[in-house]
């Protein structure tokens, strides 16, 4: 079964993990429906949302390479409604 997620990410220091936040997002294409990004450069961070669908399992994954990012920290909201 699959879920609707919105994982939301704040990147401090974007400079330096943004590639490797790209690249995770990217490997996980197939679960991406949307995705914003806000720098706020005069901050130093960024903001992140990212709307997702798919088993969670996935979802998890993707959100717990993200975890491993230093200076990313990450939350998931995750719909109770499965498809």
């Amino acid at each position: 079964m699959e879920r609707v997620a919105v994982l939301t990410a704040i990147l401090e220091n974007p400079q330096e993990v943004q590639e490797a936040f790209n690249r995770i997002i990217a490997s996980y294409q197939s679960l991406v429906i949307g995705r914003m990004g806000l720098p706020l450069s005069d901050k130093g961070i960024s903001i992140v949302c990212v709307t997702l669908c798919g088993n969670m399992d996935e979802i998890n994954s993707l959100n717990g390479q993200l975890g491993k990012l230093k200076e990313v920290h990450s939350k998931l909201t995750v719909s109770k409604k499965e498809f």
